[in-house]
C-alpha cells in the first residue's frame, strides 16, 4: 500500500519537475538575447540576430505553461482546501490570470519570430509587442509573488511548513524584485526570475518526500 502511495505523489511531483526545467530554460534563453536596441532602425535585425534563441523560447513557453495545468491542480486538493482557502485563491490567481497571461506572451513573441500571412511587421508593430509583453512580465512576476507567498502561507501547519513558508517569503520577493525588468540588470533578472522554477522544483520534491507520507482523514478514520 505504502508503495502504491509513494508511486502515486511521485506522479503528481513529475509536472512541478517538468515545469520547473521547462521555465529555467525558456528563463535563460531570454538571459542569452541581449535587450532589443533603442534605436528603432535596428529593432529588425535584433530578430533576425537572435530568431534562433526567440523561436526556441517561444516553444518552451507554451509546454512550461501547459505543465503548469496538473501541477497547480495537485496544490488544490480537497484536503488543503478544507485547510486553507488561501491555496484556493492562489489556485485561481494561476487559473484565471497567470497561465492565461503566459500564453499571451507566448502569443506575442511568436508574432515576432514567425510570419503571419502578409502582414507586416513594422519597427512601430515590434515596438509595441516588446512594450506589451513588459508590461505583462510585470504583471506576471507581482501575481506570482503572490500565489507562491500564499501557498506557503496554506502549508505552513504541515510537515516542513516552515521551511516552505521561508521558501516562499524567498520567492515572494526575488519575483517582487523581478517585476521591474527596467530596472535590473540581466544577470540580476534572471536570478530573479529562476525563483519560480526553482520553487516549484521543491514543490514537488515536498509531495514527493512528505506530503505522501500524510495519511488521507478518511483513510485514518476507516483505520
Amino acid at each position: 500500500m505504502n508503495e502504491i502511495v509513494n508511486k502515486s505523489y511521485t506522479l503528481k511531483g513529475l509536472p512541478f519537475f517538468i515545469a520547473s526545467l521547462l521555465f529555467a530554460i525558456y528563463y535563460s534563453l531570454l538571459y542569452i538575447v541581449p535587450p532589443p536596441p533603442s534605436e528603432t532602425s535596428h529593432l529588425h535585425l535584433w530578430i533576425m540576430e537572435w530568431k534562433f534563441y526567440l523561436q526556441i523560447a517561444d516553444e518552451i513557453l507554451i509546454f512550461a505553461t501547459i505543465s503548469l495545468l496538473p501541477a497547480i491542480y495537485t496544490l488544490t486538493n480537497v484536503r488543503l482546501i478544507i485547510e486553507s482557502k488561501l491555496s484556493l485563491f492562489a489556485s485561481g490567481l494561476f487559473y484565471l490570470f497567470i497561465i492565461p497571461l503566459f500564453v499571451l506572451v507566448d502569443l506575442l513573441l511568436g508574432r515576432l519570430v514567425y510570419p503571419v500571412n502578409v502582414y507586416p511587421l513594422t519597427a512601430d508593430t515590434i515596438v509595441f509587442i516588446l512594450s506589451f509583453i513588459t508590461g505583462i512580465m510585470h504583471m506576471i512576476s507581482i501575481m506570482l509573488a503572490l500565489a507562491i507567498l500564499l501557498y506557503g502561507v496554506s502549508y505552513r501547519k504541515n510537515t516542513l511548513g516552515s521551511l516552505i513558508l521561508v521558501t516562499a517569503i524567498l520567492g515572494f520577493g526575488f519575483q517582487m524584485i523581478a517585476s521591474y525588468p527596467w530596472l535590473l540588470t540581466p544577470g540580476i533578472l534572471l536570478v530573479c526570475q529562476l525563483s519560480f522554477p526553482i520553487w516549484l522544483f521543491l514543490i514537488g520534491l515536498y509531495l514527493i518526500k512528505v506530503e505522501y507520507r500524510i495519511p488521507n482523514k478518511n483513510q485514518t478514520d476507516l483505520n
